[in-house]
């Protein structure tokens, strides 16, 4: 007997070890892909705000000293050393279209920028179709998706300079909307390597709480009553989730290979890791020349790489004429130029970029700018 209970003991005392050391033992996990594809709002913020910086891609950052800093890198306002403004202009696949404004002024003998910018994207007079009224019911909707920014930034040193921007945010999905607000955080760092000019940049972009959309459209009387209990129908609200902005961490390179008091030519690069896509790479250049007194133009182009995060039979044509494939090819590839003149004391930019974007075709951008 007392062999017996001895035996039980052991037993008992070595089973928790043996499953112990079990549940130790490595498994095989499937992998998993947490990364919120499609999971934000406000998209519309990562859109090139001008022609120059859609032809050089998200690289650009890096590089930017003028107006346009309020969309791409704060910190390159306090570079800016006139006043000036900028009117951009998009028109993008299905009718919609894409606007930004800003304006930018020098400060405190240029230690200082401030600046304030204006984008928007949407469309509208769209019918309105329903299950009984498949042809149209007469009535329209519109979407509008709006920006209101405000820059300030400052030149701490020689070579170093940083600046945020708040923007206040507003979607419109017909009689639905949501409201919320950002902020942009860039640094910008300037010196030289064998006597010529090398620019980096670290940024993130459009960091922020959710967007929760709203509207009396979402309103309703609560079915869940029994008509028998004689009580008015109470008004209900269906329940909506908040998606967070579109969050991107960014670090950026620009590099003058030749420079020259008429001629540049500036190599760039970047990292970005958006918060709801896979990372990418970009590269891009531009090249400046001085024709004569007072007038300049420019040449750019640039490739970003950013998985599609989809998967496709690369023989499929996914209802386009031509493959996937053929489009993917080309998904990223910008090209642009522009010139630049001075007029009675001021300066007149226009710019023009061709942006090639997959299986969504092309978009063709125009930019133009004032300083004094």
């Amino acid at each position: 007997m007392n062999r017996n209970f001895a035996v039980i003991l052991a037993a008992a005392l070595v089973a928790p070890a043996v499953t112990s050391a079990q549940s130790n033992l490595p498994r095989e996990r499937a992998e998993e892909d947490n990364t919120r594809f499609g999971g934000t709002s406000a998209v519309f913020l990562t859109l090139p705000a001008d022609a120059r910086g859609a032809a050089l891609g998200g690289s650009f950052a890096a590089l930017v000293s003028d107006v346009t800093s309020v969309f791409y890198n704060p910190a390159g306002l306090a570079l800016l050393t006139t006043k000036q403004v900028m009117f951009s202009h998009t028109a993008y696949f299905a009718d919609t279209r894409h606007i930004a404004a800003g304006i930018g002024w020098s400060l405190r003998g240029g230690d200082m920028g401030l600046g304030v910018s204006l984008s928007n994207f949407g469309f509208g007079d769209q019918p309105v179709y329903t299950e009984a009224a498949q042809e149209g019911n007469g009535e329209t909707y519109s979407v509008s998706n709006t920006a209101v920014g405000l820059t300030t930034a400052f030149q701490f040193s020689d070579r170093f300079s940083a600046g945020v921007t708040g923007r206040y945010i507003t979607e419109g999905l017909g009689s639905v909307k949501s409201t919320g607000f950002t902020i942009d955080f860039g640094t910008n760092y300037h010196a030289e390597i064998g006597g010529k000019p090398i620019r980096a940049s670290f940024i993130i972009i459009n960091y922020g709480p959710s967007l929760k959309p709203r509207g009396a459209v979402l309103n309703e009387d609560v079915d869940a009553i029994d008509e028998s209990m004689n009580v008015e129908r109470p008004a209900g609200e269906l329940r909506t989730s908040g998606f967070e902005p579109p969050t991107q961490f960014r670090v950026g390179l620009a590099y003058d290979i030749m420079e020259s008091s008429s001629n540049r030519l500036t190599l760039l690069s970047e990292f970005f890791q958006p918060n709801d896509s896979d990372p990418g790479v970009g590269l891009g250049a531009e090249f400046n020349a001085t024709l004569r007194e007072g007038l300049s133009a420019g040449l750019r182009g640039s490739y970003g790489y950013q998985g599609d995060n989809r998967d496709s039979d690369p023989g499929s044509t996914v209802g386009f004429r031509s493959s996937a494939k053929d489009d993917d090819a080309l998904d990223g590839f910008s090209v642009g130029g522009g010139l630049s003149w001075a007029v009675a004391g001021m300066n007149v930019g226009v710019d023009y970029a061709f942006r090639h974007m997959g299986i969504l075709s092309s978009v063709n951008q125009f930019t133009i700018k004032l300083g004094w």
